[in-house]
């Protein structure tokens, strides 16, 4: 059964330079929220999750209090970048937790029927058969290639700090690097191979103190603490460097 109970649409609309312009919020109740949230998901969508005990109209009236921080966090929101200009202009991907970042070399290669990766001399090639669907192709090798490689940075985590999951999952989630269940699942998302080494191993590190402590209580904070010293430091780092890579692969 999901956590999520109920959902609703809220749209908001604000002026800047003389031009309307709108941002769409979707309102959860979450059976697992324990106190209200707001993300900026896009420069015109946002998600507001709050407890199963909230009433609607107190969500609401949160949510009408947070337009000037909804409008400013939307125009620093960072532009799209094409993952093919994100590589060219020397970004890497990162496929081992202590590894060195490797740079990543995209041809159009009209002959072949499928894409194609290869990890050869240490930087990784993309072989995509079309310019028009480029971005898309691109993307899902980079997915896959983190399907591959990110259970074995999952269980080199585990092995330094004696927890372990029951699950890995890697997704293309909206909002989130990773997440925890309550089952023990750890869900990862694709773009950490896209975050220098440190950062990515954060994040990794982050979930799997979740199994210990569902929430970011001061206990969660000592405990990650054990596995990541300077762990808030590193959070904010992650804040600062992570929107740019957040951004790539965002198809629509």
């Amino acid at each position: 059964m999901s956590i999520f109970r109920s959902t609703k649409f809220e749209t908001l609309e604000f002026f800047d330079d003389s031009k309307r312009r709108t941002l769409v919020c979707e309102l959860r109740k979450s059976l697992r929220s324990r106190r209200i949230n707001l993300r900026l998901k896009s420069p015109s969508s946002a998600l507001l999750t709050f407890p199963q005990r909230m009433a609607w109209k107190e969500a609401e009236k949160f949510l009408q209090q947070q337009t000037d921080w909804l409008r400013r966090k939307s125009l620093e929101f960072p532009a799209r970048i094409f993952m093919s200009d994100h590589f060219s202009g020397g970004g890497c991907i990162y496929l081992d937790s202590i590894g060195s970042c490797k740079p990543v070399n995209v041809q159009i290669d009209p002959q072949a029927n499928r894409t194609r990766t290869s990890l050869e001399n240490q930087q990784v090639s993309i072989f995509v058969s079309s310019e028009e669907n480029r971005e898309y192709l691109i993307k899902e090798a980079c997915r896959k290639l983190a399907c591959q490689f990110l259970p074995s940075r999952l269980q080199w985590a585990e092995e330094r700090t004696g927890l372990q999951s029951k699950r890995i999952r890697v997704g293309d989630q909206s909002t989130r690097w990773g997440s925890c269940s309550p089952r023990g699942t750890i869900s990862l998302n694709w773009r950490i191979i896209l975050l220098p080494e440190e950062l990515g191993n954060y994040v990794i590190f982050h979930e799997l103190t979740h199994l210990v402590e569902m929430n970011h209580s001061s206990r969660f904070w000592t405990k990650l603490e054990e596995f990541v010293p300077g762990a808030k430091e590193m959070d904010r780092k992650l804040s600062r460097a992570g929107k740019p890579v957040f951004a790539l692969g965002r198809i629509k």
